[in-house]
């Protein structure tokens, strides 16, 4: 099997690699660091070769970073906001009256008779089990179908 032949810009970067590393090898015979050969080759082509990644690596293109999740609607921050109200219910002390009133104002959204329903039986100052709040959840979501 034929090997395919090297590009243009890879002949070139052989070339003066094998250049730099003769002259290398000179200066080093010159200046008597009794430089071993085969040594020698293993480092220049180690070094070379990083000097050559590094090279590719500066010449590279920046990223370009393309987001290709759509933009969601308002509901991202009604979203974000209802699992806020959520979170406060089970963790404050006292419970709000705000799961209530959101409670209420997405039950009459659907059907004014059930938000009606709604507000008169939940009491303000009870705490509501997870339980509790998947329920009401479950009786807006029939009102609406």
């Amino acid at each position: 099997m034929r090997l395919p032949a090297p590009s243009r810009r890879w002949r070139g970067r052989l070339l003066t690699g094998a250049v730099v590393a003769a002259v290398g090898y000179g200066y080093a015979l010159l200046l008597r660091f009794d430089p071993q050969p085969v040594p020698y080759v293993v480092m220049s082509v180690v070094v070379l070769a990083l000097a050559w990644l590094v090279l590719d690596t500066t010449d590279a293109e920046t990223a370009q970073w393309v987001s290709v999740i759509p933009r969601t609607g308002d509901r991202a921050d009604e979203a974000t906001s209802d699992l806020r109200v959520l979170t406060s219910h089970q963790q404050a002390r006292a419970p709000s009256e705000a799961l209530r009133d959101r409670l209420v104002a997405l039950a009459r959204g659907r059907d004014p008779d059930l938000g009606d329903a709604l507000h008169a039986e939940l009491e303000p100052d009870r705490r509501l089990s997870p339980a509790e709040i998947d329920r009401i959840l479950t009786r807006i979501e029939e009102a609406h179908d």
